[in-house]
Protein backbone atom coordinates (compact mmCIF):
# COMPACT_ATOMS: atom_id res chain seq x y z
CA UNK A 1 0.00 0.00 0.00
CA UNK A 2 1.51 3.78 -0.70
CA UNK A 3 0.00 6.20 1.87
CA UNK A 4 0.31 9.85 1.70
CA UNK A 5 0.57 12.24 4.41
CA UNK A 6 -0.34 15.40 4.08
CA UNK A 7 0.50 18.60 6.47
CA UNK A 8 1.51 22.46 6.06
CA UNK A 9 3.31 21.40 9.63
CA UNK A 10 6.51 23.60 9.57
CA UNK A 11 7.76 24.07 13.14
CA UNK A 12 7.58 21.03 15.28
CA UNK A 13 4.57 19.63 17.13
CA UNK A 14 2.46 17.07 18.42
CA UNK A 15 0.68 16.37 15.11
CA UNK A 16 3.58 16.52 13.37
CA UNK A 17 5.28 14.04 15.73
CA UNK A 18 2.57 11.91 15.12
CA UNK A 19 2.66 12.18 11.32
CA UNK A 20 5.90 10.76 11.96
CA UNK A 21 5.47 7.82 14.35
CA UNK A 22 2.61 6.67 11.92
CA UNK A 23 4.66 6.96 8.93
CA UNK A 24 7.80 4.83 10.68
CA UNK A 25 5.16 2.37 11.76
CA UNK A 26 3.76 2.05 8.66
CA UNK A 27 6.59 1.04 6.97
CA UNK A 28 7.74 -1.42 9.78
CA UNK A 29 3.94 -3.17 8.56
CA UNK A 30 5.74 -3.16 5.10
CA UNK A 31 4.28 0.09 3.13
CA UNK A 32 5.08 2.71 1.31
CA UNK A 33 5.01 6.58 2.90
CA UNK A 34 5.53 9.48 1.49
CA UNK A 35 5.19 13.22 2.90
CA UNK A 36 3.78 15.91 1.44
CA UNK A 37 5.00 19.58 3.87
CA UNK A 38 7.70 22.01 4.21
CA UNK A 39 10.25 20.50 2.66
CA UNK A 40 12.55 22.60 5.04
CA UNK A 41 10.76 22.86 8.22
CA UNK A 42 11.33 20.35 10.67
CA UNK A 43 9.33 17.24 10.17
CA UNK A 44 10.22 17.42 6.08
CA UNK A 45 13.68 17.70 7.32
CA UNK A 46 13.43 14.91 9.74
CA UNK A 47 11.64 12.67 7.17
CA UNK A 48 13.96 13.09 4.56
CA UNK A 49 16.82 12.56 6.67
CA UNK A 50 14.39 9.10 7.50
CA UNK A 51 14.12 8.25 4.15
CA UNK A 52 10.85 9.18 3.06
CA UNK A 53 10.37 11.09 -0.34
CA UNK A 54 8.94 14.29 0.36
CA UNK A 55 7.33 16.67 -1.75
CA UNK A 56 7.72 19.88 -0.84
CA UNK A 57 3.94 21.24 0.11
CA UNK A 58 3.38 24.84 1.53
CA UNK A 59 -0.05 26.45 1.16
CA UNK A 60 -0.44 29.95 1.96
CA UNK A 61 -3.97 29.38 3.38
CA UNK A 62 -7.42 27.25 3.47
CA UNK A 63 -7.72 27.34 -0.23
CA UNK A 64 -4.41 28.01 -2.00
CA UNK A 65 -5.63 27.09 -5.59
CA UNK A 66 -2.12 26.99 -7.04
CA UNK A 67 -0.98 24.77 -4.19
CA UNK A 68 -4.07 22.47 -4.74
CA UNK A 69 -3.35 21.99 -8.49
CA UNK A 70 0.52 21.06 -7.68
CA UNK A 71 -0.81 18.70 -4.83
CA UNK A 72 -3.62 17.21 -7.86
CA UNK A 73 -0.65 16.87 -10.19
CA UNK A 74 1.32 14.28 -7.56
CA UNK A 75 -1.65 12.49 -7.06
CA UNK A 76 -1.79 11.69 -10.77
CA UNK A 77 2.01 11.33 -10.71
CA UNK A 78 2.49 8.86 -7.17
CA UNK A 79 -1.14 7.31 -7.57
CA UNK A 80 -1.57 6.79 -3.58
CA UNK A 81 -3.76 4.24 -2.27
CA UNK A 82 -4.65 6.49 0.60
CA UNK A 83 -3.81 10.30 1.43
CA UNK A 84 -4.20 10.72 4.85
CA UNK A 85 -4.72 14.81 6.16
CA UNK A 86 -3.02 15.60 9.30
CA UNK A 87 -3.85 19.25 9.40
CA UNK A 88 -6.25 21.90 8.89
CA UNK A 89 -5.23 23.49 5.64
CA UNK A 90 -3.83 20.01 4.63
CA UNK A 91 -7.43 19.24 4.72
CA UNK A 92 -8.47 21.59 2.86
CA UNK A 93 -6.24 21.32 0.29
CA UNK A 94 -6.62 17.81 0.28
CA UNK A 95 -9.95 17.77 -0.51
CA UNK A 96 -9.44 20.66 -3.42
CA UNK A 97 -6.30 18.37 -4.75
CA UNK A 98 -8.56 15.09 -5.15
CA UNK A 99 -11.33 16.59 -6.59
CA UNK A 100 -9.16 19.00 -9.30
CA UNK A 101 -6.83 14.87 -9.75
CA UNK A 102 -7.69 12.36 -11.74
CA UNK A 103 -6.24 9.76 -9.53
CA UNK A 104 -8.62 9.55 -6.57
CA UNK A 105 -7.32 8.08 -3.31
CA UNK A 106 -9.33 7.25 -0.51
CA UNK A 107 -8.81 10.53 1.47
CA UNK A 108 -8.84 10.45 5.32
CA UNK A 109 -8.53 13.45 7.48
CA UNK A 110 -7.61 13.45 10.73
CA UNK A 111 -9.11 15.50 13.58
CA UNK A 112 -6.62 16.52 16.98
CA UNK A 113 -8.25 18.89 19.02
CA UNK A 114 -11.59 19.51 20.45
CA UNK A 115 -12.22 23.25 19.32
CA UNK A 116 -16.28 23.99 18.74
CA UNK A 117 -16.20 23.33 14.43
CA UNK A 118 -16.50 26.44 12.32
CA UNK A 119 -20.35 26.48 11.24
CA UNK A 120 -20.99 27.97 7.39
CA UNK A 121 -21.23 26.49 4.24
CA UNK A 122 -17.81 25.83 2.92
CA UNK A 123 -17.12 24.98 6.55
CA UNK A 124 -19.59 22.58 6.44
CA UNK A 125 -18.70 20.85 2.93
CA UNK A 126 -15.19 20.48 3.95
CA UNK A 127 -16.33 18.21 6.68
CA UNK A 128 -18.77 16.59 5.12
CA UNK A 129 -17.87 16.14 1.55
CA UNK A 130 -18.59 12.49 -0.10
CA UNK A 131 -14.99 13.05 -1.36
CA UNK A 132 -13.64 12.22 2.08
CA UNK A 133 -14.06 8.83 2.92
CA UNK A 134 -12.86 8.49 6.69
CA UNK A 135 -12.06 10.79 9.48
CA UNK A 136 -10.20 10.01 12.12
CA UNK A 137 -11.04 11.14 15.84
CA UNK A 138 -7.93 11.38 18.53
CA UNK A 139 -10.29 10.47 21.01
CA UNK A 140 -13.84 9.54 21.70
CA UNK A 141 -14.81 12.88 22.89
CA UNK A 142 -13.63 14.41 19.49
CA UNK A 143 -15.36 11.52 17.38
CA UNK A 144 -18.68 13.07 19.09
CA UNK A 145 -17.83 17.03 18.18
CA UNK A 146 -17.79 15.62 14.50
CA UNK A 147 -20.72 13.27 14.65
CA UNK A 148 -22.72 16.32 16.77
CA UNK A 149 -21.46 18.47 13.96
CA UNK A 150 -23.04 16.18 10.93
CA UNK A 151 -20.57 13.31 9.97
CA UNK A 152 -22.05 10.15 9.55
CA UNK A 153 -21.30 8.19 12.54
CA UNK A 154 -19.83 5.13 10.20
CA UNK A 155 -17.53 7.86 8.52
CA UNK A 156 -15.89 8.84 11.92
CA UNK A 157 -12.90 5.83 13.74
CA UNK A 158 -11.66 6.92 16.89
CA UNK A 159 -7.37 5.64 16.97
CA UNK A 160 -5.99 7.43 19.88
CA UNK A 161 -2.23 9.00 19.33
CA UNK A 162 0.50 6.79 20.14
CA UNK A 163 3.65 6.67 22.71
CA UNK A 164 6.90 5.74 21.74
CA UNK A 165 7.24 3.05 24.72
CA UNK A 166 11.57 2.46 23.61
CA UNK A 167 11.44 6.56 24.14
CA UNK A 168 9.03 6.96 27.13
CA UNK A 169 9.68 4.87 29.82
CA UNK A 170 9.98 4.18 33.63
CA UNK A 171 13.83 5.48 34.69
CA UNK A 172 15.30 7.05 37.53
CA UNK A 173 16.06 10.77 37.14
CA UNK A 174 18.98 12.06 34.89
CA UNK A 175 21.70 13.43 37.13
CA UNK A 176 22.15 16.35 34.49
CA UNK A 177 18.69 17.02 34.38
CA UNK A 178 18.53 16.87 37.98
CA UNK A 179 22.00 19.43 38.30
CA UNK A 180 20.54 21.70 35.46
CA UNK A 181 17.49 22.13 37.07
CA UNK A 182 18.96 22.61 40.88
CA UNK A 183 16.07 20.39 42.31
CA UNK A 184 16.89 20.17 46.22
CA UNK A 185 16.90 16.38 47.43
CA UNK A 186 13.78 15.21 48.39
CA UNK A 187 11.62 18.08 47.09
CA UNK A 188 8.94 16.90 44.72
CA UNK A 189 8.80 18.14 41.31
CA UNK A 190 5.49 19.69 39.86
CA UNK A 191 5.64 19.70 35.93
CA UNK A 192 3.79 20.83 33.12
CA UNK A 193 4.75 20.73 29.69
CA UNK A 194 3.04 22.30 26.96
CA UNK A 195 3.41 25.45 24.74
CA UNK A 196 2.76 29.07 26.74
CA UNK A 197 -0.79 29.77 26.22
CA UNK A 198 -4.11 31.07 28.07
CA UNK A 199 -5.60 28.04 26.67
CA UNK A 200 -3.00 25.84 28.37
CA UNK A 201 -3.81 27.22 31.79
CA UNK A 202 -0.31 27.46 32.97
CA UNK A 203 -2.11 30.43 35.40
CA UNK A 204 -4.49 28.35 36.79
CA UNK A 205 -1.55 25.86 37.95
CA UNK A 206 0.66 29.15 39.01
CA UNK A 207 -2.50 30.19 41.21
CA UNK A 208 -3.06 26.83 42.96
CA UNK A 209 0.54 26.57 43.61
CA UNK A 210 0.26 29.67 45.10
CA UNK A 211 -2.47 27.73 47.58
CA UNK A 212 -0.12 24.93 48.45
CA UNK A 213 2.81 27.28 49.22
CA UNK A 214 0.84 29.44 51.95
CA UNK A 215 -0.53 26.08 53.52
CA UNK A 216 3.24 25.47 54.08
CA UNK A 217 3.76 22.62 51.17
CA UNK A 218 7.34 22.88 49.61
CA UNK A 219 7.82 22.00 46.05
CA UNK A 220 9.40 22.45 42.40
CA UNK A 221 7.30 23.97 39.44
CA UNK A 222 8.78 23.00 35.97
CA UNK A 223 7.60 24.77 33.09
CA UNK A 224 8.77 23.14 29.02
CA UNK A 225 7.04 24.42 26.26
CA UNK A 226 7.16 27.05 23.79
CA UNK A 227 7.31 30.47 25.43
CA UNK A 228 7.51 29.07 28.61
CA UNK A 229 10.72 30.73 29.51
CA UNK A 230 8.63 34.03 28.49
CA UNK A 231 8.31 37.16 30.59
CA UNK A 232 5.04 36.22 30.70
CA UNK A 233 5.08 33.55 32.45
CA UNK A 234 7.38 35.36 35.38
CA UNK A 235 4.78 37.56 35.87
CA UNK A 236 1.93 34.96 36.38
CA UNK A 237 4.50 33.96 39.26
CA UNK A 238 4.19 37.73 40.67
CA UNK A 239 0.74 38.11 40.04
CA UNK A 240 -0.23 35.08 42.50
CA UNK A 241 2.78 36.09 45.02
CA UNK A 242 5.04 32.77 43.94
CA UNK A 243 8.62 33.41 44.40
CA UNK A 244 10.56 33.44 40.74
CA UNK A 245 13.00 31.24 42.47
CA UNK A 246 10.23 28.03 42.59
CA UNK A 247 9.74 27.88 39.07
CA UNK A 248 11.85 26.48 36.52
CA UNK A 249 11.42 28.01 33.20
CA UNK A 250 13.13 25.71 30.42
CA UNK A 251 11.33 26.92 27.26
CA UNK A 252 11.08 24.26 23.80
CA UNK A 253 13.02 21.29 24.60
CA UNK A 254 13.60 18.10 23.20
CA UNK A 255 14.51 16.18 25.35
CA UNK A 256 11.07 15.28 27.43
CA UNK A 257 11.73 12.03 28.27
CA UNK A 258 14.36 13.03 30.75
CA UNK A 259 12.71 15.78 32.38
CA UNK A 260 9.46 13.61 32.56
CA UNK A 261 11.94 11.33 34.46
CA UNK A 262 12.41 13.84 37.26
CA UNK A 263 8.71 14.70 37.59
CA UNK A 264 6.99 13.87 40.63
CA UNK A 265 3.25 14.70 38.52
CA UNK A 266 2.87 15.92 35.58
CA UNK A 267 0.05 18.37 35.23
CA UNK A 268 -2.34 19.32 32.10
CA UNK A 269 -4.38 22.27 33.16
CA UNK A 270 -5.99 23.18 29.71
CA UNK A 271 -9.62 24.79 30.11
CA UNK A 272 -10.10 24.43 26.26
CA UNK A 273 -9.13 23.36 22.71
CA UNK A 274 -7.31 19.86 24.36
CA UNK A 275 -8.48 16.61 22.59
CA UNK A 276 -5.85 14.07 24.50
CA UNK A 277 -2.95 15.17 26.01
CA UNK A 278 0.55 14.12 24.43
CA UNK A 279 2.40 15.34 27.63
CA UNK A 280 -0.23 13.30 29.65
CA UNK A 281 -0.24 10.49 27.82
CA UNK A 282 4.01 10.60 27.71
CA UNK A 283 4.24 11.16 31.26
CA UNK A 284 2.03 8.05 32.18
CA UNK A 285 4.12 5.98 29.85
CA UNK A 286 7.02 6.74 32.53
CA UNK A 287 5.02 5.76 35.27
CA UNK A 288 4.45 9.72 36.03
CA UNK A 289 1.12 10.08 38.01
CA UNK A 290 -0.56 12.98 36.13
CA UNK A 291 -3.45 15.46 37.28
CA UNK A 292 -5.28 17.11 34.72
CA UNK A 293 -8.55 18.76 33.90
CA UNK A 294 -11.42 17.17 33.24
CA UNK A 295 -11.76 18.12 29.02
CA UNK A 296 -12.78 16.30 26.01
CA UNK A 297 -10.45 13.03 26.14
CA UNK A 298 -8.34 13.60 29.20
CA UNK A 299 -10.65 11.19 30.43
CA UNK A 300 -10.05 8.63 28.35
CA UNK A 301 -6.51 8.41 29.37
CA UNK A 302 -6.57 9.57 32.89
CA UNK A 303 -8.55 7.13 34.65
CA UNK A 304 -9.58 9.17 38.14
CA UNK A 305 -8.36 7.13 40.84
CA UNK A 306 -6.62 4.96 38.52
CA UNK A 307 -3.64 6.82 36.43
CA UNK A 308 -4.42 10.43 38.22
CA UNK A 309 -6.79 12.56 39.08
CA UNK A 310 -9.21 14.92 37.26
CA UNK A 311 -10.51 18.47 37.99
CA UNK A 312 -12.98 20.47 36.71
CA UNK A 313 -11.20 23.26 34.09
CA UNK A 314 -9.86 26.61 35.71
CA UNK A 315 -10.74 25.85 38.80
CA UNK A 316 -7.24 26.74 40.70
CA UNK A 317 -8.79 25.17 44.17
CA UNK A 318 -9.80 22.37 42.72
CA UNK A 319 -6.21 21.50 41.14
CA UNK A 320 -4.73 22.54 44.15
CA UNK A 321 -6.64 19.98 46.41
CA UNK A 322 -5.59 17.20 43.64
CA UNK A 323 -2.19 17.95 43.65
CA UNK A 324 -2.22 18.35 47.56
CA UNK A 325 -3.05 14.92 47.54
CA UNK A 326 -0.54 13.30 45.58
CA UNK A 327 2.28 15.32 46.70
CA UNK A 328 1.74 13.96 50.55
CA UNK A 329 0.42 10.67 49.64
CA UNK A 330 3.48 8.35 47.85
CA UNK A 331 1.43 5.55 48.06
CA UNK A 332 -1.05 6.98 45.84
CA UNK A 333 2.16 8.20 43.86
CA UNK A 334 3.12 4.57 43.60
CA UNK A 335 -0.52 2.94 42.95
CA UNK A 336 -1.37 5.45 39.96
CA UNK A 337 2.40 4.96 38.38
CA UNK A 338 1.85 1.29 38.04
CA UNK A 339 -1.43 1.38 36.46
CA UNK A 340 -0.49 4.52 33.85
CA UNK A 341 2.31 2.29 32.58
CA UNK A 342 0.13 -0.35 32.10
CA UNK A 343 -2.36 1.56 30.57
CA UNK A 344 -0.32 2.89 28.08
CA UNK A 345 1.35 -0.01 27.07
CA UNK A 346 -2.18 -1.51 26.55
CA UNK A 347 -3.84 0.73 24.70
CA UNK A 348 -1.86 4.22 23.57
CA UNK A 349 1.49 2.86 22.10
CA UNK A 350 2.57 4.02 18.20
CA UNK A 351 2.63 0.69 17.35
CA UNK A 352 -1.24 0.30 18.50
CA UNK A 353 -1.57 3.69 16.63
CA UNK A 354 -0.42 2.26 13.36
CA UNK A 355 -1.75 -0.89 13.39
CA UNK A 356 -5.29 0.15 13.97
CA UNK A 357 -4.60 2.85 11.56
CA UNK A 358 -4.05 0.50 8.53
CA UNK A 359 -6.92 -1.53 9.64
CA UNK A 360 -9.19 1.48 8.82
CA UNK A 361 -7.31 1.92 5.45
CA UNK A 362 -7.84 -1.41 4.52
CA UNK A 363 -11.57 -1.27 5.46
CA UNK A 364 -12.11 1.88 3.53
CA UNK A 365 -10.24 0.36 0.31
CA UNK A 366 -12.54 -2.40 0.42
CA UNK A 367 -15.28 -0.71 0.93
CA UNK A 368 -14.59 1.90 -2.17
CA UNK A 369 -13.45 -1.39 -4.49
Amino acid sequence: MRILHVTESFGWSGGAAQALYLARGLRALGHENVFACPADGDLGRLAAAEGFRVFNFRPRRDYDLRTALALARFLDELKPDVMQAHHPKAHAMGLLAKFLARHKPVFIFTRRVSHPIVKGFFAKLKYTSRLIDGVIAVADSVRKILIDYGVEPERVRTVYSGTDPARFSPRPPDPAVTAELALPPGVPVVMLVGNFSEHKGQRVLVKAAASLYAKGLDFVLVFAGRGTDSGELKALFREAGVPEAKGRFLGMRTDVEKLLAAASVSVNAAVKGEALSGSIRESLAMGVPAVASDISGNSEIVRDGVTGLLFPPGDSAALAAALERVLTDPGLRAKFSAASVSLVRDGFTTDIMARRTLAYYEELLARVR
